[in-house]
C-alpha cells in the first residue's frame, strides 16, 4: 500500500513538472516570435505612459526644420503641402537632370587614339612599325536627334506626374481644412446645445421643485448634457487627428494653438441660385477643358509621343553607323613615313543579327498600342467622373438650400414653441427633447451637406485641373 502511494506521488509530481516545463516552453516561443511579442495587454501598453520622459530627450528635429504656425489659410497650407513636399521635389530633380540628358545626346561619341608598335624583333632590339590612329564613330543622321527628342518626352512626361502629384496632394489638403470646418461647427453647435440643455435642465428643476414636473426629467435633461460634454471631448480629439493630418501633408507644425482662418468658405455664395449651376452646354465645356488639361491625360499623351519616337529609333536602328580611322604610320627602315585612311560600316541586316531589330519595332507598337488604349479609357473615366460630379454637386446643393431655408427655421420655431409650452405645463418633457433633437439633427446635417458640397468642388476642381471659385 505504500509502494502504491509513492508510486502515485512520483507520477503526480512528474506530471506536474511537465506541465509546467511545457508552459515555460510555449511562453518562451511567444517572446521570441515576432508575431505575438507585439500582443500586449492593455495594462502593459498603459504602463509605458508611466515613464517620464525629460526635456532633453524629446525629438526637436521636425520644429527646427519646419517651425509652427499660429495663423494659417486655405492658401498657405496649399503652398506649404506642395512646396515641403518630398516625392515632388524629388521629381523636380529628376526634371532638372533630364535636361542635362538631352544636351548629353547632342554629342558624337568620343573618338579613340590608339597608338600600335608592330613587327617587334623577338629579342626586342628592332620596332618595324609605329603606327599612330585617331577613329571616330558617327551615327545614322538622326539618330542622336531622336535619342534627344525621347529624353525631351520623358522630361514632359515627368513635368505631367509633378503636375498630378501635386493636384492630388492639394485635393488631400481641402479635404482635411473641410472637415475640420465641419468639426469646428459641430463644436459650435455642441457648445449651443449645451446651453440649451441647461436652460432645460433648470427649467425642469423649477417645476420639480414646485411640484409641477418629475424628477426623471430633471435626470434625462442631466444625461443629455452629459452626452453632449463628451461628445465635446471625442469632437477635439478629431480636431487633433485633422490637426496631425494636416502636419502630416504641409510639414508645418499644426495644433490646437493654430488659428485656422476660414474666411474663404462663403456659405452664402454657395447658396446662391447662379451658383455652380451647371446647364449641358457648361458640364461640356468642363469636359473639354478636363480632356485636354488634367495632368494624367497629359502624361499618357506624353507616353504616347514617346512610344512613336522609340518606333522611330527602332526603325533607324537599321540603319548602319560610321566609323572613320586615320593613321601615321612610322617606318624606321623606309625613307619615308607613310599614312592610312580607314572607313567601316556596321552590318545591321545580317541574317544572325538583323532579327532583333523586327522585334524591337513589334515591341514598341505593342506599347504604343496598350497606352493608346489605356489613354482612351481614361478620357471615357473622365467625361463620367465629371458627369457624375456635376450631378451630385446639383443635389447637394438643393439639400442644403432645404436645411437652410426650411428646416432649419421650421425646427428653430418648433423648439421655442415646445419650450414655451413645457414652462407653461402645456406639454411634456419628452416633447421637448424630440424638439430640440431635430433642431440639433437639422443644423448638423446642414453643415454636414456644406462640407459636402465644399469636397465636391474641391473633386470638380482635381477632375477637369481648374479652381472653379475664381
Amino acid at each position: 500500500m505504500i509502494k502504491y502511494k509513492l508510486k502515485l506521488l512520483l507520477i503526480t509530481v512528474t506530471l506536474s513538472n511537465s506541465v509546467l516545463f511545457s508552459q515555460n516552453g510555449f511562453d518562451y516561443y511567444l517572446s521570441k516570435d515576432s508575431l505575438y511579442r507585439y500582443n500586449s495587454s492593455a495594462k502593459i501598453i498603459d504602463s509605458l505612459l508611466n515613464f517620464k520622459i525629460t526635456e532633453s530627450a524629446r525629438d526637436t528635429s521636425f520644429y527646427s526644420s519646419y517651425g509652427r504656425a499660429e495663423v494659417i489659410n486655405l492658401s498657405q497650407l496649399l503652398f506649404f503641402a506642395v512646396n515641403n513636399n518630398p516625392e515632388i521635389k524629388s521629381i523636380e530633380h529628376k526634371i532638372e537632370s533630364l535636361d542635362f540628358q538631352a544636351d548629353e545626346k547632342s554629342y558624337l561619341p568620343d573618338p579613340m587614339l590608339e597608338a600600335e608598335l608592330d613587327n617587334i624583333m623577338s629579342d626586342f632590339k628592332r620596332v618595324g612599325m609605329i603606327n599612330f590612329f585617331v577613329s571616330q564613330m558617327f551615327p545614322f543622321p538622326g539618330k542622336l536627334g531622336l535619342e534627344k527628342k525621347s529624353v525631351l518626352n520623358n522630361k514632359s512626361m515627368f513635368e505631367s506626374e509633378k503636375l498630378d502629384m501635386a493636384v492630388s496632394m492639394m485635393n488631400m489638403v481641402k479635404m482635411n481644412y473641410y472637415e475640420l470646418y465641419f468639426i469646428n461647427h459641430k463644436l459650435s453647435i455642441n457648445q449651443n446645445n449645451q446651453l440649451i440643455v441647461k436652460t432645460f435642465i433648470t427649467a425642469a428643476e423649477s417645476k420639480y421643485t414646485v411640484g409641477k414636473g418629475m424628477q426623471q426629467e430633471v435626470f434625462k435633461a442631466q444625461i443629455e448634457l452629459s452626452r453632449l460634454i463628451n461628445e465635446e471631448f471625442v469632437l477635439n480629439q478629431e480636431r487633433k487627428n485633422k490637426f496631425s493630418e494636416l502636419t502630416k501633408l504641409t510639414k508645418v507644425n499644426i495644433n490646437e494653438n493654430t488659428r485656422i482662418n476660414f474666411s474663404d468658405i462663403d456659405p452664402s455664395f454657395l447658396l446662391k441660385t447662379e451658383s455652380f449651376d451647371f446647364n449641358e452646354n457648361e458640364t461640356n465645356k468642363l469636359i473639354d477643358y478636363a480632356l485636354e488639361n488634367r495632368a494624367d491625360l497629359k502624361t499618357l499623351r506624353n507616353k504616347i509621343i514617346m512610344n512613336k519616337t522609340d518606333i522611330e529609333m527602332s526603325k533607324l536602328s537599321r540603319m548602319p553607323d560610321f566609323s572613320i580611322r586615320l593613321g601615321y604610320k612610322i617606318l624606321p627602315f623606309e625613307e619615308r613615313n607613310a599614312f592610312s585612311v580607314m572607313v567601316g560600316v556596321n552590318i545591321p541586316f545580317a541574317p544572325w543579327s538583323s532579327g532583333k531589330y523586327g522585334s524591337s519595332i513589334k515591341k514598341t507598337e505593342l506599347n504604343l498600342k496598350s497606352t493608346t488604349d489605356e489613354y482612351e479609357a481614361k478620357r471615357i473615366e473622365t467625361r463620367n467622373e465629371i458627369v457624375s460630379i456635376v450631378n451630385n454637386i446639383k443635389s447637394i446643393k438643393e439639400t442644403i438650400n432645404y436645411y437652410h431655408g426650411v428646416l432649419i427655421p421650421q425646427t428653430e420655431n418648433t423648439l421655442k414653441s415646445t419650450q414655451y409650452s413645457y414652462e407653461t405645463n402645456m406639454t411634456d418633457f419628452l416633447d421637448l427633447l424630440d424638439s430640440y433633437r431635430m433642431y440639433q439633427d437639422a443644423n448638423l446635417m446642414y453643415f454636414e451637406s456644406l462640407t459636402m458640397y465644399l469636397k465636391m468642388i474641391a473633386e470638380l476642381e482635381k477632375a477637369t485641373g481648374i479652381n472653379l471659385k475664381n
